[in-house]
């Protein structure tokens, strides 16, 4: 039986349409076929959900409690958190930096930075640490402040705890932060009142101030102390090298041995030329005169007795002899080794009694200052915590943990 498809109007239907058709009916199989798979799943997944009874225990858990508890604690029961903030650095006193170097003999006359460096890092640890602490406790009543009643629970401290769980408490009520180029420190102290952030601060400023005017000091006296002792050293080096010069001379029985021989050179040097001078008599006498005159006999006498001086004086300042006590070339020789520790000594004397006025100088001046940046002011409102901030992470990490929850489930299922 030959069936022919005709459209509405009647007429027949193409090859090329009737594929068309064919395709299109095809297709809307297809998606017909994927939303079934698709409503299969969501049916068969909600079923596992139905049938896991951990997954409504996990969700709560990981999810609803923390995130309620979080919004709870930072909406309801947080205390607020008044924050005041101070800034300061360390400074050199002017007119120093050109005496930062050390000096030849080892004393620091001024400032250099690695010292304002280490008084920048000393003053923060100190901020921190137990003495600034107990001494702020002697002023303030902090304790009583930071364990008052309408404080929240968490954020209370208790006034029965030892001064070590109290240093651990006031480590997260202070913050102390510096700037590396410059070095200027930012102090930021939480307490649950204006004005007694206020008064806080200003209390560790001006503890601050106080030790930091303290090192200063110390590093006066100390640069004073050790310039000091080493003045000493040089004198007594000096005074001990002196002494022995002394006695050196009464040794020798001479006042300066290098003097004397140069007396002894220039006498030989007369000698020799009286000599030369004789000598020329003696060969215009001899044209003249016969060997056997008087003349002739006493000018051989007297070159004989020049002869004889001049080689006595030579040997008695080049002679070897053990035994000769006054020799000049050996008293020479430790005279010349002695005056040259005697001239170094003297030397080094001077400079150490250079830095010496140069340190007892600037010991009667500041050498470093605390200088204040920003002086601490009440706080007009609370910004801490941050209570919007807080719930929203909280919010967030329970759904992260329930997620991670979920993901173990299902890898153990």
């Amino acid at each position: 039986m030959n069936m022919e498809i005709r459209k509405a109007d009647g007429q027949p239907v193409t090859t090329a349409e009737r594929q068309q058709a064919v395709t299109e009916s095809l297709r809307q199989i297809a998606r017909m076929s994927r939303f079934a798979d698709r409503k299969k799943g969501i049916r068969s997944y909600q079923s596992h959900v139905k049938n896991d009874p951990w997954i409504p225990i996990l969700f709560v858990l990981c999810f609803v409690l923390p995130a309620l508890a979080g919004a709870v604690y930072y909406g309801l029961i947080a205390s607020d958190r008044y924050v005041t903030e101070a800034r300061f650095a360390i400074r050199p006193a002017i007119g120093t930096a050109d005496k930062a170097n050390p000096d030849s003999v080892g004393t620091n006359s001024g400032v250099p930075s690695q010292m304002v460096a280490q008084d920048t890092m000393i003053t923060r640890e100190y901020i921190l640490s137990r003495p600034m602490l107990e001494t702020l406790e002697a002023q303030l009543p902090l304790r009583e402040w930071f364990s008052s009643d309408s404080i929240d629970y968490a954020s209370r401290f208790d006034p029965s705890k030892p001064i070590e769980k109290f240093l651990r408490y006031w480590k997260r009520r202070v913050d102390i932060d510096i700037e590396p180029g410059s070095g200027i420190m930012s102090v930021s102290v939480e307490a649950f009142s204006p004005d007694q952030s206020l008064a806080i601060a200003k209390a560790v400023m001006k503890e601050a101030e106080r030790m930091v005017n303290d090192l200063s000091v110390k590093a006066r006296e100390d640069a004073v102390a050790e310039s000091t002792r080493e003045l000493k050293l040089a004198e007594e080096r000096m005074t001990k090298i002196r002494l022995a010069m002394r006695d050196l001379r009464n040794r020798e029985g001479v006042l300066d041995a290098q003097k004397s021989n140069e007396v002894n050179l220039k006498m030989v040097a007369e000698l020799r030329s009286a000599r030369i001078n004789l000598a020329v008599q003696l060969a215009i006498g001899q044209r003249d005169l016969g060997p056997e005159s008087r003349r002739i006999i006493d000018i051989k006498q007297q070159i004989k007795d020049l002869d004889e001086n001049i080689a006595r004086i030579e040997r008695q300042s080049a002679s070897q002899d053990p035994e000769q006590k006054r020799l000049l070339s050996d008293a020479l020789t430790r005279f010349e080794a002695l005056d040259n520790d005697r001239k170094n000594a003297e030397k080094y004397y001077q400079q150490v009694l250079a830095a010496y006025e140069r340190s007892r100088i600037i010991a009667t001046r500041q050498i470093e200052f605390f200088s204040p940046i920003v002086e601490p002011v009440r706080a007009e409102s609370s910004v801490e915590p941050r209570r919007i901030l807080m719930i929203s992470l909280i919010t967030a990490g329970s759904a992260v943990l329930f997620a991670a929850a979920m993901f173990a489930r299902k890898m153990m299922a």
